[in-house]
């Protein structure tokens, strides 16, 4: 059916094309065209124009700026996090990795109250105060082993070391005076470097807060004897 009407619009429309002798044509445009240009005076003060110039550089900002910006930027940071932050959560991790240090500690076998702040004392500590002259050593240390004091032994063997060096006037023996005023002293590579052990075990004995036994004693021995042949 549509096709029908559709045909017939189509003869219709011939048959007034027809009628009217092609009449119906539009007119030819006959208007006259009109060329313009750009004006190359003002293109050029365009161009010219700085603020116009969208391509060049930002401008540089100074190191205090940035440290502005970039404080800014830290304490807000900070505030959101203090603002958002489960602190029960945290207060339990924190718990937790003290109880871990602690234990790791323990079994080294290390003061975890006094390792953070205890400092090196001076040699004049105990019985170093005492003219080291007047001592037995080898009775002292006899003693020492028969209690199983090898943290004092050691000690007994490095001031023992001390009296040999004043001894043979290798050092000058003052109470007061450090070990490593002592090491200092020594001019002769051979005492130097041994003495400089010897006092290596003893601080780690004495000060390191380590679990100190007969081995590690016998070591020190050993080194002590050896050592004293060079004087």
């Amino acid at each position: 059916m549509n096709s029908i009407r559709i045909l017939f619009f189509l003869l219709c429309t011939s048959f007034a094309l027809c009628a009217s002798g092609g009449d119906a044509l539009p007119p030819s445009d006959s208007s006259t065209i009109e060329l313009r240009s750009f004006d190359q005076v003002a293109l050029e003060k365009l161009k010219n124009n700085p603020e116009l110039n969208y391509t060049q550089a930002p401008a540089v900002m100074s190191l205090w700026e940035r440290f502005k910006i970039w404080l800014n930027h830290l304490i807000e940071t900070l505030l959101h996090t203090v603002a958002t932050t489960d602190w029960i959560s945290v207060l339990i991790v924190t718990v937790a990795i003290l109880a871990i240090v602690y234990v790791v500690m323990h079994l080294l076998k290390v003061d975890p109250f006094t390792v953070f702040y205890k400092t090196q004392a001076p040699l004049k500590a105990g019985i170093i105060e005492e003219d080291i002259h007047s001592f037995d050593f080898e009775k002292l240390i006899r003693e020492a082993l028969q209690q199983e004091q090898y943290r004092q032994a050691i000690r007994l063997v490095f001031l023992q070391a001390l009296k040999l060096l004043a001894d043979h006037h290798h050092i000058h023996w003052q109470p007061g005076k450090t070990n490593h005023d002592y090491l200092n002293e020594l001019t002769e590579t051979r005492l130097r470097t041994g003495f400089n052990e010897l006092n290596f075990y003893f601080e780690y004995a004495w000060y390191g807060n380590f679990t100190v036994n007969s081995q590690l004693f016998a070591r020190v021995k050993a080194l002590y004897e050896n050592w004293k042949t060079n004087l």
